[in-house]
């Protein structure tokens, strides 16, 4: 809602479907007189905000949420409506602050998945144009191709209340470096590995160069900040941290370094999260990986990935699978 002088707020409680609900509600006045006066538009938004709180405390999707899920898949609300199989007019109504039922709630929450977006077009493909349904079947395959690389499983919300501080690519190798060796050390120790044939599980240069770059994404998707401002280039293997580079070099796995680093429990739970994730797979893989995804694939070889390259790739990859 706007400021201005003439809109103002109160408190208001509003029984919705039994439930008694408190609320911002925004009314407009005469500025001469100071009685309220009707505004269509205002009242309309109060009904959205009200009944977008009831559906959060009800478990539905607000109205916004439906909105994501619509533009995802580039629909308007009719495209959107004919093509999960319900009303034309539904979608308008329920993105307008109307109360979806259970069942619809949950066929809309099921269509946000690609995959199953692609059953909904196969099944209600009549409902739609040749046109319509070639390209949002299209759009489909886009979105299954992005959804592959939601390798790493993580709840935005667990990450508000951490702080989170830029550092150097270096300080960020180094903390990588010890925490993947210490789960090497500690799974040694669970199964009884004695011999670890030369640490030969510790984490290796070119692993450690593929961790530090989706570290890099999902801090940029999470926070909207970067891990490192260290520049990330394009080369034949993948995306390389110069600066890393020059320190970690050859085939040979690194050893635990002898250092504590300082470092915030947001970037912190982020390593972790890649090393749970991204870490379990093979060096050769994650270069595979990484040759499929845009940022590497659309830059030209030995310069630098753009860093809002990175970013739109990872909001657009990490919001598919929200």
């Amino acid at each position: 809602m706007k400021n201005s002088e003439d809109i103002k707020v109160r408190k208001v409680i509003v029984n919705v479907k039994g439930i008694d609900i408190e609320f911002d509600e925004y009314y407009r006045v005469d500025l001469k007189n100071g009685e309220e006066k009707f505004d269509r538009k205002i009242e309309i938004e109060n009904d959205i905000r009200l009944y977008d709180i009831y559906k959060k405390k009800m478990g539905l999707l607000t109205s916004e949420e439906i909105k994501d899920i619509r533009k995802k898949f580039g629909m308007n609300q009719r495209e959107y409506a004919l093509s999960i199989g319900v009303g034309e007019v539904t979608v308008h109504r329920f993105e307008n602050g109307s109360i979806q039922t259970e069942v619809i709630d949950i066929i809309m929450r099921l269509s946000s998945d690609p995959d199953n977006m692609f059953n909904f077009l196969i099944k209600n493909q009549n409902n739609l144009t040749k046109e319509e349904f070639t390209k949002f079947i299209s759009k489909v395959y886009e979105l299954q191709e992005l959804k592959k690389h939601c390798i790493a499983k993580f709840n935005s919300n667990e990450f508000l209340n951490l702080k989170f501080q830029t550092l150097d690519a270096n300080e960020v190798a180094k903390v990588l470096i010890n925490n993947y060796n210490n789960r090497v050390d500690d799974l040694s120790l669970e199964y009884d590995i004695k011999d670890m044939c030369a640490n030969a599980e510790y984490i290796t240069p070119l692993k450690l160069q593929k961790l530090l770059y989706y570290i890099q994404g999902l801090s940029l998707k999470i926070y909207d900040k970067p891990a490192f401002n260290n520049n990330i280039y394009a080369w034949s293997y993948g995306p390389v941290i110069l600066d890393v580079y020059k320190n970690y070099k050859g085939k040979n796995p690194i050893n635990s370094i002898k250092e504590e680093i300082k470092i915030s429990d947001g970037l912190k739970k982020i390593i972790d999260v890649v090393i749970d994730s991204y870490g379990q797979i093979e060096a050769e893989k994650l270069i595979k990986l990484t040759h499929c995804e845009e940022p590497w694939k659309n830059t030209k070889q030995q310069s630098i990935i753009d860093i809002n390259v990175i970013k739109n790739y990872f909001d657009k990859v990490y919001d598919i699978c929200s």
